[in-house]
């Protein structure tokens, strides 16, 4: 058996009735068991047709599908309870990630990312893992769901954004109003960068990174977005709401 830790959440109907449903539903699928799950958090919508507040939980699974497996089921329960897909990060009624499968890496896009490329800094899906398993250890990350947890709740919150073309300064002036617990900053130049790595270092835009920023990779704030749909203010703002902003 693997144990699994999956995100369930949604904005469409009765939510909170809908995840119990879901959650029923895996633990009559063949091969899962439903072990436990988390409170019930209302949170801000991510994505700017997201539409109004979200319902999302965690729960822990044991299994003995592998994680293609696993993942088709979460798909087929998705699809029982309406989820829609037509618009991208728009409403639903369900929506269940497959958050880590043990402790493995699995890289298979766009089927398959495991851990979830997104749990590591979304307070949607942190607060109830910190709930459910706070000294669980993000495989990639090397670090607790409480300690991740925890570089997100420091004020003001820094993001410091790659800005080889020197043109995101308009954008910074209008989310720092917009978002005033928030210190953002554009790095350009390797002696701009902050020495330690609290709060996280975003590349918005794709190409060549310059010899000087290639180690950045590896900081544990380190977040590519270079390849999502959007402008720079809306994956801006995609992320400082994630992050609890």
């Amino acid at each position: 058996m693997t144990t699994c830790l999956i995100g369930l959440g949604g904005n469409l109907g009765n939510v909170p009735q809908t995840i119990v449903g879901a959650l029923q539903s895996l633990s009559q699928s063949p091969g899962v068991r439903v072990d436990r799950w988390s409170s019930l958090y209302q949170t801000t919508p991510v994505g700017s047709a997201a539409g109004s507040e979200f319902t999302n939980a965690v729960a822990q699974l044991e299994t003995t599908l592998s994680a293609r497996e696993l993942l088709s089921c979460l798909l087929a329960v998705e699809n029982q309870f309406g989820r829609e897909r037509h618009i991208e990060w728009g409403p639903r009624t369900l929506d269940l990630d497959l958050l880590f499968f043990g402790d493995e890496v699995i890289n298979d896009p766009p089927v398959l990312q495991v851990p979830h490329s997104g749990c590591w800094y979304r307070r949607f899906v942190l607060d109830p893992l910190f709930e459910l398993l706070p000294t669980f250890v993000h495989p990639e990350k090397r670090q607790t769901i409480a300690e991740l947890r925890d570089r997100l709740l420091v004020r003001p919150f820094r993001v410091e954004i790659l800005d080889l073309a020197r043109s995101v300064d308009p954008v910074l002036r209008s989310l720092q109003t917009q978002f005033p617990e928030s210190e953002l900053r554009a790095i350009r130049q390797p002696d701009e960068i902050s020495h330690d790595d609290q709060g996280l270092f975003v590349r918005l835009d794709s190409g060549p990174l310059p010899p000087w920023a290639a180690p950045l990779k590896t900081r544990v704030g380190w977040l590519d977005v270079s390849t999502r749909m959007g402008d720079r203010q809306q994956k801006l703002i995609n992320i400082l709401r994630s992050v609890g902003l």
